[in-house]
């Protein structure tokens, strides 16, 4: 399988994302309640597609200015 670097396949990480977001959730709560264990891994998971996104314009934006 052939994944390359277009926005379609960047799409499959965000399954990973959710999976480190609620197996680091699980393992730092001490008890688990549904409803904030649930809104905590979201919340989780929205800031690091977020830092993703932010990171990779950074990085655009830096490269645009060096590279021209």
């Amino acid at each position: 399988m052939y994944i390359g670097t277009t926005a379609k396949a960047l799409l499959l990480a965000l399954p990973l994302i959710a999976v480190i977001s609620i197996v680091y959730k699980a393992i730092k709560v001490e008890e688990i309640k549904f409803a904030s264990f649930l809104r905590e891994s979201i919340l989780l998971f929205g800031s690091i597609v977020a830092f993703i996104i932010v990171t990779a314009i950074v990085i655009f934006i830096i490269m645009k200015a060096v590279i021209g």
